[in-house]
């Protein structure tokens, strides 16, 4: 895999797309509705699709599965929930991310984006409302809710190399 991009559709949803190693580029727009369009773009044109297939959202969730439930799939099955102008969302922190083993207190993570951890899932259990001292291990997921612009600068530091 090459490279996923994440692009915020106001109103709709968010759009995924995966360039392939063979330079292909696929993607899924996840609708608030759960419905899931599953797009194959345009080899010399990326941004006209040639093929599109809608999904509802049981149906995304089975094919996620019957992929392998990657962890790009597994975002897309459980993470993206909008209430109003809040997005929750469900972040793998990378090992190489600089805020990996950091406690939330050293991250500064809502200062620095305007995004809260308001829970972390590790391997031993969930941590409902982590507080300062609850560290950011490589690994575990963080549960983030924020603005749109705030929940993606928190990906960023949360999941690409510091």
């Amino acid at each position: 895999m090459r490279k996923v991009t994440e692009t915020d559709l106001p109103g709709v949803g968010v759009r995924f797309d995966l360039e392939t190693d063979a330079g292909r580029v696929v993607g899924v727009v996840v609708h608030q509705s759960g419905r899931r369009d599953l797009v194959v773009y345009d080899d010399w044109d990326v941004d006209r699709a040639c093929e599109s297939v809608e999904l509802s959202e049981h149906e995304g969730h089975t094919l996620g599965e019957i992929l392998g439930g990657s962890p790009v799939l597994e975002h897309l099955d459980d993470a993206v929930h909008r209430l109003e102008d809040l997005v929750i969302s469900w972040i793998r922190i990378d090992p190489k991310s600089s805020l990996a083993g950091q406690t939330l207190a050293e991250a500064l993570l809502r200062n620095r984006t305007g995004a809260g951890v308001v829970a972390l899932v590790t391997e031993s259990g969930s941590i409902p409302i982590p507080g300062g001292a609850d560290r950011l291990e490589p690994g575990d997921t963080a549960v983030v809710v924020g603005v749109p612009s705030a929940v993606k600068a928190a990906t960023r530091l949360l999941t690409r190399p510091g």
